[in-house]
Order: structure tokens, then C-alpha cells, then sequence
């Protein structure tokens, strides 16, 4: 008996110190994650920089807005000739990084096109003054107020799919494409890069089931949830909580020391409960007399 309480009692000790440890190792892990996001605040000449970007970027849109096309072509190279003077660690991942140049590239093209379309040119202008937004008001980006377009999109392809409408499926996969399509860069600069691909990915699903035969209604119906839930998540939505990351701990330190007494304590009890049986008297016995009852 009284080995079993030492062994007990040493096994409640190394798993209580081993919990702590690995908790106090957690919860350090934590703070430097979180020091190192503080310590990647874009700095002062970022956001000068950032913030300049934005202004040209709104002037290409109210250019675009006036059908002012070399007006534009002068604010994309502007533009062009301010991205590779920002730095953009702390700003973006290099997705988004890329994701802004290219929007820039693909603006020249439309409005260098020789037969020049100002309903393409007004998109290339939106797509690069909500990216650029993205960089200059990260926590506050225009590209939210597209919120309400996109599930209203949802809410279209849902009910058109439970309706069996194949015009009204159509035109909600063709409205979501061209929605996403205009705050890509901007998820992209803001957001976790593999989550713009799933949305990518679900948005190309439903366009071709759309186009399809068969079982087009129920594919896009059991697309509906999953497309919801990462719109929620890129959208920030807190009542969403299944989609989003857990908060963080205000004082981790706190509640590590706090489990670990927990632990503590509750391995105390057991070991104190175990040297308490048979009136608190343990058995000494020769080691040779604990093999024979074990046999």
C-alpha cells in the first residue's frame, strides 16, 4: 500500500509539474506571438507612404467615375512607380503584395485597351482603390461595405436553388463572381490567403454547377452553408464563433497559474485520500511480501 501511494503521489507530481510547464510554455508562446504583432506596426514612414498610395488610388476611381482616361493611365503609373517604394512587411502577407501589383497591371491593360470600356475601367479603378484602402485602414476597410452584396448573393442562390430557377441560379453565381472578384485583392491584403482560395474555390464550384445539368440544385444547396460560414469568418462576424479563432487570453499568465493549481490541489486531495485508508495507517510491508499478494 505504501508503495502505491508513493507511486501515486510521485506520478501526480511529475504529471501536475509536466501540465504547468507545458501550459507556462503555451502561455509564453502566446505573449511572444503577441509581441511580435506589436513589434510589426507598420511605421511611421509605411503609413505616410500607404496613405499616399491610398489618395492616388482615389483619384484613379474619380477619374474612372468621370470616363477620364488618360487622366487614369497618369494615376496607375503613379501608382506603379509608388509600390516598389513601400515596405510592405508588418502591411501584407506577399499574396497580397502581389495581389495589389496585379490589380495595377490588369487596370493598364483595360485602359490601354484599344476599344476602351468604362464599365471594366470603373471595376479596375474600384478593385485597387479597396485594395489600397486595405493597406492604409486595416481595421477599418472600405472593402467590409461589401458585406450585405454578398449575402444577398447567398440568399439569391438559396432561394433559386430551392425554387429550382435555373435563370435566377445563373444570375447569382455571375453576381457573386463579380462581387468577390472586386474585393479579391483587398481579401487578399487583409485576410489569410488560403481562405480566399476556399472562397475561390466554392465560388467556382457553384458558377459551374450553374452551367451544369444533373443535380445543379442540390450541389449549390449544400454549398450555401460552408460559403456562409467563410463569409462570416473573412467578414469578422463575432456571432460566428465556430468560424473564428479563439480570443485572446487578456492575462495568460493568470490562468495558467490558476489551472496549475487546480491540478495541484486536485492530486493532493486524491494522494491524501489514499494515505488516509485504513485510519490513516499504511502497511509496512517487506518487499518480498508486496510480490506475493500482487501474485
Amino acid at each position: 500500500m505504501a508503495g502505491k501511494v508513493r507511486r501515486w503521489h510521485r506520478f501526480g507530481v511529475w504529471l501536475a509539474l509536466s501540465v504547468s510547464l507545458m501550459l507556462v510554455a503555451t502561455g509564453c508562446g502566446e505573449g511572444e506571438g503577441a509581441n511580435e504583432m506589436s513589434a510589426a506596426k507598420p511605421s511611421a514612414e509605411q503609413v505616410q507612404k500607404t496613405e499616399l498610395l491610398g489618395r492616388t488610388a482615389e483619384e484613379l476611381y474619380q477619374k474612372a467615375k468621370q470616363g477620364h482616361v488618360s487622366g487614369s493611365l497618369m494615376a496607375l503609373q503613379q501608382l506603379s512607380d509608388q509600390i516598389p517604394k513601400i515596405r510592405f512587411e508588418g502591411l501584407t502577407s506577399i499574396e497580397g503584395m502581389n495581389a495589389l501589383t496585379r490589380a495595377v497591371t490588369d487596370a493598364k491593360r483595360v485602359f490601354n485597351a484599344a476599344s476602351f470600356k468604362p464599365e471594366e475601367g470603373m471595376v479596375a479603378a474600384a478593385k485597387i482603390r479597396l485594395a489600397a484602402d486595405a493597406l492604409s485602414h486595416p481595421h477599418t476597410p472600405l472593402w467590409l461595405q461589401y458585406d450585405k452584396l454578398l449575402s444577398d448573393d447567398v440568399d439569391l442562390l438559396e432561394k433559386a436553388a430551392t425554387d429550382k430557377n435555373r435563370a435566377e441560379v445563373r444570375k447569382g453565381a455571375a453576381l457573386l463572381e463579380q462581387h468577390i472578384g472586386i474585393i479579391r485583392p483587398s481579401l487578399l491584403i487583409s485576410r489569410n490567403p488560403a481562405d480566399v482560395e476556399k472562397l475561390d474555390s466554392l465560388a467556382t464550384f457553384i458558377k459551374l454547377q450553374a452551367q451544369g445539368e444533373g443535380e445543379l440544385y442540390r450541389n449549390v444547396l449544400n454549398a450555401v452553408p460552408p460559403l456562409r460560414g467563410l463569409l462570416d469568418k473573412l467578414f469578422l462576424k463575432r456571432e460566428t464563433t465556430a468560424y473564428l479563432p479563439y480570443p485572446e487570453q487578456q492575462n495568460p499568465i493568470l490562468w495558467i497559474v490558476t489551472l496549475g493549481s487546480v491540478i495541484l490541489a486536485s492530486l493532493g486531495f486524491a494522494a491524501w485520500r489514499l494515505s488516509k485508508k485504513n485510519g490513516g495507517l499504511v502497511p509496512v510491508r517487506r518487499p518480498d511480501q508486496e510480490s506475493r499478494e500482487a501474485e
